[in-house]
């Protein structure tokens, strides 16, 4: 073989090495996986989680992930997906499709949960257990059991409150609620209703709780 062949063959296989599609990058793990499916395989724990990852849970089954700072749990007949912010922020995103979430973080700016085109995140570096339900086309059920979190959309901002779980109504009819009831301040953006409608100490999953259970009775 002669020496230009040699570096004929070498360059086309540096050429061919970098035109392969870069692997993924890796998330997390799966704690726990009861009939959890990543497309149509099934899912086990200590499985790896990569970039882009769509996972969806049967009626009845449940899924629990660590991913950097955070902890998310899946109930049954729920759809996530999971991959790095879009835009030059540091963490990752989550976007509930369909079914209920339940997330623990200990950073803010690790985490950020998108559903029904809103972007629910923490509101302080401390921790913070909050559920998410996508109840309908255009509402949620979000109930912030530690922590405060931000609700955000189309450009409207809420804090909601610690301690209580909240409907939240995107889009309401003009015309809802009454016109002569008054609108408190705040409460209703343009974009969306927040109604609180109770508390929120009994609605945390099973594995959040236990990870609750388990920390010192004084918060980070």
């Amino acid at each position: 073989m002669t020496f230009r062949h040699s570096l004929a063959l070498a360059m086309a296989t540096v050429l061919t090495l970098s035109s392969l599609p870069a692997r993924p990058a890796v998330l997390g793990v799966v704690v726990a996986a009861d009939r959890v499916h990543l497309n149509t395989t099934a899912v086990t724990a200590g499985a790896t989680i990569y970039d882009g990852d769509r996972f969806s849970t049967e009626a009845g089954g449940s899924l629990r992930v660590r991913i950097g700072a955070a902890m998310l749990e899946l109930a049954g007949a729920s759809v996530v997906s999971v991959r790095n912010r879009t835009d030059s922020a540091q963490g990752m995103e989550v976007e509930l499709d369909n079914g209920t979430l339940v997330f623990s973080s200990v950073r803010a700016a690790s985490l950020n949960v998108i559903a029904r085109e809103t972007n629910i995140r923490p509101v302080a570096d401390t921790r913070t257990v909050a559920q998410i339900i996508v109840t309908g086309r255009k509402e949620l059920r979000i109930c912030a059991r530690r922590g405060a979190v931000q609700f955000s959309y189309r450009g409207e901002t809420e804090t909601l409150a610690e301690g209580k779980c909240y409907r939240v109504i995107l889009d309401p009819p003009k015309n809802s609620p009454k016109e002569n009831e008054p609108i408190p301040p705040g409460h209703w953006p343009k974009g969306f209703k927040i109604v609180i409608i109770g508390e929120a100490a009994a609605v945390v999953g099973l594995g959040i709780q236990e990870l609750l259970e388990s920390e010192s009775p004084y918060r980070p």
